[in-house]
Parts: C-alpha cells; sequence; structure tokens
C-alpha cells in the first residue's frame, strides 16, 4: 500500500510570501500630482502613500491577514489547503480596495488636469506602489486558487 502523497507546501509558501508583499505596497507611493514645467524642462511629483487613505490601511490588512492564513495553512498540513485557499478573500478585498482608491469621488479635486500650453501642465500620476499592491493581491488570489484547485483534482497513483 502506498503513502498518501504529501500536499504541497508552495501555495502557502507563495501566500505568506505575497502577502508580506502585499503589506508592504501599503507604505509605497500609490498616486501623485505631476507638474511639468516645459520652460525648464523638468517635473515634480508630489506623491501620495497608500496609507494616507483608508484603501491602503484595508491594503495592509488584507496583506498580513493572507500571510497569516497562509501560515496557519503551513501549520496545519492536512487541512492546511482549506486555510490557504481561504486567502482569496482579503486578496479580493485588496484588489476591490485598490479599485476604490481610483474611483474615489472625494479627492475629485485633487484628480483634476490643468495646464498653460507650452508652460505648465498639472496632472494626476499613479504611482508605481498602487501597481504593485495589484499584482501582489493577484499573486496571493493566484496561490490562493491554486491551494483550493490542487485539493478539488483527484489524486493520482
Amino acid at each position: 500500500m502506498a503513502d498518501a502523497p504529501q500536499p504541497s507546501l508552495i501555495p502557502a509558501f507563495g501566500v505568506v510570501l505575497a502577502g508580506l508583499a502585499l503589506a508592504v505596497t501599503g507604505v509605497l507611493p500609490w498616486a501623485g500630482l505631476t507638474a511639468e514645467i516645459d520652460l525648464l524642462h523638468t517635473e515634480f511629483t508630489h506623491a501620495m502613500h497608500g496609507t494616507e487613505d483608508g484603501a491602503g490601511w484595508f491594503v495592509v490588512a488584507s496583506g498580513l491577514t493572507a500571510s497569516a492564513l497562509g501560515i496557519v495553512g503551513l501549520a496545519k498540513m492536512a487541512k492546511g489547503w482549506l486555510f490557504t485557499g481561504l486567502a482569496i478573500l482579503p486578496g479580493a478585498v485588496a484588489a476591490f480596495s485598490l479599485a476604490m482608491f481610483l474611483t474615489d469621488p472625494r479627492s475629485l479635486a485633487d484628480r483634476l488636469s490643468f495646464g498653460i500650453a507650452g508652460v505648465l501642465e498639472v496632472h494626476p500620476t499613479i504611482l508605481y506602489g498602487w501597481f504593485a499592491a495589484l499584482l501582489a493581491s493577484i499573486v496571493v488570489a493566484g496561490f490562493a486558487a491554486t491551494a483550493l484547485i490542487r485539493h478539488g483534482r483527484p489524486r493520482q497513483s
């Protein structure tokens, strides 16, 4: 009689690492207001970090929650797939928070563009931290889905 195959720990490790990365992205610059001065051929950007908005705190909390679920998944081994799979929820919450950050009507005044032709142009900018958070939330959800899919697949002997 053959031993039952051990469940893969890769999805759980992936959720832990991607969750920690997601939590870190909350403190990165997400958006900014960029002023381009054509006469001086230069530009200035005033950056806004994710945690300066409520959405950033949701992303940090989602990342920490996903990591915690991944750690529990590693510790539980046999039933760990379920805890690791549940990390799909914080991944989805983070993605939703990122979408809400872009559509927040309260900061519409900060996102208006204006300019003086050939002299000055001011416009909103989405910075690398927002994109990193989106990527990390997708990776968290991907590893969590992998844990669920691998468990649902019939074992081959």
